[in-house]
């Protein structure tokens, strides 16, 4: 077995944990708290810790050796989640005298434990992913780009795949056996996966010599230049040039210094990340997250709201997870035959041409849209499904890190119409399918394209506020949700989705002019077009 398959199959292990959780988590939370009050507050949590702490982890992942930054995360992930899912079934399973002990402070404790931890995993999970699939990845590849390219798009194949599977898995223990003996399997599964995990990183470390080596910021500077890549602002100072930390500090000092080097190491990370010249495409991939054009918990309520059954909305979801990977295989394929830049102005394209079909479906017949009718205050009439009972199987199509739900009272029994029309929901599900392939295929490219750009010293940091600016993105989304909570609002909704999809694909086009100079598809042909015209014009 070669490294890469190695590597391959420790993410695949460290993939299919995470999504097991994410899933279980949410169902749990639930049945705990008997609505999703506690999936919110423990998504809201989430998105915090990745806001505030994303940048700080990918300092520390640039400062520490390669192998002991992905073993470090990868125990701190499968403990903390192991511990949090032992105090959640502690509360599951003795409930009644919880609730009792200490006039229920008890219960309030452990699940106060339970949602910090679930944060912590989620930062280690995170620092795991930066520094397998942003770091390892491009050492590994020997500065081969059809290479990187080839293994980027197998680890998101490998993650997308684990977001089908797993699901469907959990789903069938828990609801023919019982929610504990699901989370018991999950918690199982973290133990041993740990071994195999650690096991396999030490394998794929020894075996690729390119891993034990870590460029100085001077050597990355080399390279990247080497490569006629643009940087950063040569004028603008380094992270290796940052002035080292005293020692010689007082005792009373030392923890006001220590913040406050913390909190300049967090500034000099957005910094970093504002100074590259890869910050337009980066950030048109952060606005891809402002959106409810996806299958997240309030896409999902919505399309509920109209009608939809469950089985329905988890077909779909499928459907569109395959037309994602369908994307990840077309990607190298499309990179190597019109390079990496091109490739991701055609995957935005075809994005936001999928996407006017859910823009489109605002108007259809059967839409719900009527925003003035909700500020004027009139009551809403629903088509939700017949009510069976159940809630597993409405509680897996949330994902624990959407935790909002735009339809607060999907759980009511509402007036249901007869016959209604299916237009508007078919179109606007039809147009999120598509996209997929575009949207990851954007992904991509973009991520690809921050691999070759960013300096091996600079990496985690960039790559960590990165995560901190897609998190900054969906909990605006969020807060619009909030604000705009109703069915009949939901199109504004998607109009500024749109809107936002489409800011993100001029922040590329302006990356693309300042490469290529230009950002016609056909610029060579349109030139020699040009050329032959203006000779042709020219008196013989």
């Amino acid at each position: 077995m070669g490294p890469q398959l190695k590597l391959y199959c420790s993410y695949a292990f460290s993939s299919w944990g995470d999504r097991l959780w994410q899933f279980a988590l949410s169902l749990v939370l639930v049945q705990i708290g008997g609505d999703l009050r506690l999936v919110a507050i423990n998504g809201f949590v989430t998105c915090l810790f990745v806001l505030i702490f994303a940048s700080s982890i990918g300092v520390w992942i640039d400062k520490t050796a390669r192998l002991t930054a992905a073993r470090t995360t990868l125990t701190i992930n499968n403990i903390t989640v192991t511990v949090s899912a032992t105090f959640l079934l502690s509360i599951f399973v003795w409930k009644d005298a919880l609730e009792n002990a200490w006039n229920g402070w008890l219960q309030t404790i452990l699940i106060v434990l339970a949602i910090f931890l679930c944060s912590v995993s989620t930062l280690a999970s995170l620092g795991t992913k930066i520094a397998i699939t942003k770091d390892w990845v491009v050492a590994m590849s020997d500065h081969d780009r059809n290479k990187l390219a080839e293994m980027n798009a197998m680890m998101l194949r490998i993650d997308l795949t684990a977001m089908i599977l797993s699901p469907l898995i959990a789903g069938q223990l828990m609801t023919s056996v019982s929610v504990v003996a699901g989370c018991l399997f999950i918690t199982a599964w973290n133990i041993c996966s740990w071994g195999v995990e650690y096991w396999l990183l030490n394998s794929v470390y020894r075996s690729a010599p390119a891993l034990a080596v870590k460029q100085s910021p001077d050597q990355a500077l080399a390279f990247i230049s080497s490569q006629n890549l643009d940087l950063i602002d040569p004028d603008a100072p380094r992270s290796a040039d940052l002035p080292e930390i005293s020692e010689n500090k007082t005792q009373r000092n030392r923890c006001c210094f220590t913040f406050w080097v913390g909190l300049r190491s967090v500034v000099e990370g957005w910094r970093s990340y504002y100074r590259q010249s890869v910050f337009p495409a980066a950030f048109g991939l952060a606005l891809l997250y402002m959106t409810v054009l996806g299958f997240d918990g309030i896409t999902t309520g919505f399309a509920y709201s109209q009608g939809l059954k469950e089985n329905m909305l988890a077909l779909a979801r499928g459907v569109g997870a395959i037309v994602g990977i369908s994307g990840t295989l077309l990607y190298p394929r499309l990179r190597a035959k019109i390079g990496i830049v091109r490739t991701g102005l055609f995957s935005f394209a075809m994005e936001l041409c999928c996407l006017t079909l859910p823009l489109a479906s605002i108007w259809l017949p059967g839409s719900p849209f009527d925003p003035i009718a909700y500020f004027h205050g009139e009551p809403l009439e629903q088509n939700l499904p017949p009510v069976d009972g159940e809630v597993t199987t409405l509680v897996a199509n949330f994902n624990q890190s959407e935790f909002l739900n735009a339809t607060s009272n999907i759980f009511s029994i509402v007036e249901e119409k007869s016959n209604p029309s299916r237009c508007s929901i078919s179109a606007f599900l039809l147009g999120i399918v598509l996209a997929r392939c575009g949207l990851w295929m954007a992904d991509l490219a973009i991520s690809q394209t921050m691999q070759e750009s960013i300096a091996e010293h600079e990496r985690g940091v960039v790559n960590g506020v990165q995560s901190s600016m897609n998190q900054l993105m969906s909990m605006i989304k969020d807060l619009l949700v909030i604000a705009l909570p109703d069915p009949r609002t939901f199109g504004l909704l998607i109009i500024a989705s749109w809107i936002s999809i489409f800011c993100g694909y001029v922040s590329y086009m302006v990356y693309a002019r300042r490469v290529r100079g230009h950002i016609l598809p056909f610029h060579r042909q349109i030139r020699s077009l040009q050329n032959l015209c203006l000779r042709n014009s020219l008196p013989s």
